[in-house]
């Protein structure tokens, strides 16, 4: 065979999954769902209920991602968590029958125009296109595993990641394994969605249905002190902001980002948030507490700070109110009333927290 036609069939297979993607978004948008909700019920279509960690497999998806599609389609009642029949210890997903009707139907005109064409070659044939299709979804799935596995490095042993906006709306971050030192900055002299730049380990980068998704590989965290992390997000977009695992020195300089919320679970050594002007009620959570947290937004604008498990020492606006203990209630003139404010929540404790105004 001609290498020519080889590269035939590799361009007409490549067209067929781009045309495939493209369905699947447009049965996202018609039901309200995302892709990743679309896929994991075609998955389930195809293999019947399963676990959460069969569907994290089979879509190639974090347990927490995951978790998240399954919350998403239960609640719009596609789906439902009931005990596996096999063993009643486990739960499994299974579809919905009532729900499924119209997508269904959706489904079977597209496969009925498939089987229309499929029935244009005889069974021999089809023998030959269904083992050729069978061994290109195992060569699909292994290279995709080996580059998650295997992230791409330059000369100097940092990596550097970029995405397109892609007509995105809205974005979210979600730094899942934490880092020795975070910078998060926003930037408008660039296109791209996101560039991150990292020293040391290289995690796995992804872009899906709008989340941008960080998580260093392996269990253990022996090289955790080496994890350096500078992300730049794009100031046109609005963002969400989740990190996981806490980090020692965490910057943010964030007075261009349209914040819409942010969220750090495992608490921080060093925390300074530099914020822009609020866009309706954006809630700030820092679980797990941290050594020293500073938290700076422009002059006159209305904040609220909960804490709860005490801190050593606060300054809200100039005021020195030394040691809390407990649960505690901070906040300017009239914030409870305000349409565009930040809620800084504060769950832990904290040896210091500064909460301040800056020109801006």
């Amino acid at each position: 065979m001609k290498r020519d036609d080889i590269d035939s069939v590799i361009r007409s297979l490549r067209r067929v999954n781009l045309q495939g993607s493209f369905f699947g978004q447009t049965v996202a948008i018609r039901f309200g769902l995302s892709e990743s909700d679309v896929e994991a019920i075609e998955v389930l279509l195809d293999t019947g209920a399963a676990t959460a960690g069969r569907l994290s497999e089979l879509m190639g998806l974090s347990s927490g991602a995951v978790t998240r599609v399954i919350d998403r389609l239960e609640q719009a009642g596609y789906v439902k968590r009931v005990p596996d029949p096999a063993d009643r210890r486990r739960v499994v997903v299974e579809l919905v029958p009532e729900k499924m009707t119209e997508m269904e139907a959706t489904m079977a005109r597209f496969g009925e125009k498939s089987a229309s064409e499929i029935g244009r070659y005889s069974d021999a044939e089809l023998a030959v296109i269904n083992d050729f299709l069978t061994r290109m979804a195992a060569v699909t799935r292994d290279e995709a595993n080996a580059m998650r596995d295997t992230p791409e490095r330059d000369a100097s042993g940092s990596s550097d990641f970029r995405a397109p906006v892609g007509g995105l709306s809205r974005a979210r971050l979600a730094f899942r394994s934490g880092a020795n030192e975070v910078l998060l900055r926003g930037a408008s002299d660039f296109d791209d969605l996101y560039r991150a730049k990292f020293e040391g380990p290289v995690p796995q980068v992804r872009l899906r249905d709008g989340t941008v998704s960080i998580q260093y590989k392996g269990r253990f965290q022996w090289d955790w002190r080496q994890r350096r992390a500078d992300v730049a997000l794009n100031a046109s977009v609005p963002w969400d902001v989740e990190i996981i695992g806490g980090s020692n020195k965490l910057q943010g300089k964030l007075a261009l980002v349209d914040l819409r919320s942010f969220e750090l679970t495992g608490g921080a050594s060093q925390l300074r948030l530099m914020l822009g002007r609020p866009t309706g009620i954006v809630p700030i959570r820092l679980v797990g507490g941290a050594s020293n947290a500073r938290f700076e937004r422009p002059t006159g604008v209305p904040v609220q700070l909960k804490l709860s498990g005490g801190a050593g020492g606060v300054e809200f606006d100039g005021q020195k109110l030394g040691s809390t203990a407990g649960h505690s209630v901070l906040e300017t003139s009239g914030a409870s009333a305000a349409s565009d404010r930040f809620v800084i929540e504060v769950t832990g404790g904290a040896s210091r927290i500064s909460v301040v105004e800056t020109r801006g």
